[in-house]
């Protein structure tokens, strides 16, 4: 069994299971065929766009196949309908980064672009009953016909009741059978670290993602640590931006104070507060523009205007 004594997760830590996984060009097509029902050859040229860590906190995995599409997945645990306005961004990128050179946008002759396909593979345990999310379900104003549209297929690949797409992708049905073995070991009680290594251990034997799992096989309890452990990051980030905005704006605020006044000084130190820690949420990536205004009581405006560096 996979010794995790000292192991620990690991915020750095960049891929996920998923994406390692189906980033193997084999996989990838492997996956797509089973979820949109096609049959790409498994040695069809497969072009992996790199992500960046910005890039990254949005889409798991995108691809060009051939010179035909370029297929975006997002793996996700949790419900979420805002994943179209996610995907939106992240194709504009991929597009103006990797595709398009700027200049022939303004030739007369048309840009042909790969066409794009986008999926939401999803493993949370609550339902997810809509199969498609649409960008135009956002709209303030509904409209029969919007200018702009954005379709992504939701897919279960939950393992007692996920998609057909599981009974076509050995991959995909094996990588539902190691999580939902993690889930089962959690609920009987056991620690997270031996959750993951007993499944990883079982899945083996099982003869199920044996060369996978047998050669990523630290690494492999490495990225579940870490996928399993999100959302206490999560809020050990807010804890510590809160922490840290309040100390440097109280500071700043009691200098303030000497020169204009305790009240006055203490005023402006609490919003010296709010403005650090907005800052700091904004570079850890994990909350929307609004999310971080009502956290820290500044205008949404404020927000969206801040800029802020890996350095900050």
């Amino acid at each position: 069994m996979l010794d995790t004594t000292n192991q620990k997760s690991n915020h750095k830590y960049k891929d996920t299971l998923f994406r390692t996984l189906f980033g193997e060009s084999k996989n990838f097509l492997e996956l797509y065929n089973a979820v949109a029902n096609e049959n790409y050859p498994l040695d069809t040229p497969v072009t992996s766009y790199p992500s960046n860590e910005l890039l990254a906190r949005f889409n798991d995995i995108a691809a060009c196949i051939g010179n035909q599409l370029i297929v975006f997945f997002e793996h996700q645990s949790t419900r979420s309908f805002n994943m179209p306005l996610r995907l939106l961004s992240y194709v504009t990128d991929i597009l103006n980064l990797h595709i398009v050179d700027k200049d022939t946008l303004y030739r007369a002759k048309q840009v042909k672009i790969p066409t794009p396909k986008f999926y939401v593979v999803y493993n949370g345990e609550q339902r997810f009953g809509t199969k498609e999310l649409r960008l135009s379900d956002s709209f303030i104003a509904r409209e029969t016909e919007p200018s702009l549209e954005l379709i992504a297929k939701v897919i279960d690949i939950n393992y007692r009741n996920g998609d057909t797409a599981l009974t076509r992708s050995t991959t995909l049905q094996g990588y539902s059978h190691l999580i939902s073995e993690i889930r089962n070991n959690q609920q009987a009680g056991m620690t997270r670290d031996n959750a993951i290594s007993t499944a990883v251990d079982i899945c083996i034997k099982k003869d199920i993602l044996t060369e996978f799992l047998t050669e990523h096989y630290t690494e492999v309890s490495r990225m579940l640590n870490w996928e399993y452990d999100a959302d206490a990051e999560k809020r050990v980030i807010r804890q510590e931006a809160r922490e840290e905005g309040l100390e440097e704006g109280l500071k700043r605020g009691h200098k303030e104070g000497h020169k204009e006044g305790h009240k006055e000084g203490h005023k402006e130190g609490h919003r010296e507060a709010n403005i650090n820690t907005a800052k700091k949420l904004k570079q850890a990536g994990i909350l929307s523009d609004i999310q971080i205004s009502e956290v820290t009581e500044l205008p949404v405006s404020e927000v969206e205007q801040m800029k802020t560096t890996e350095h900050e």
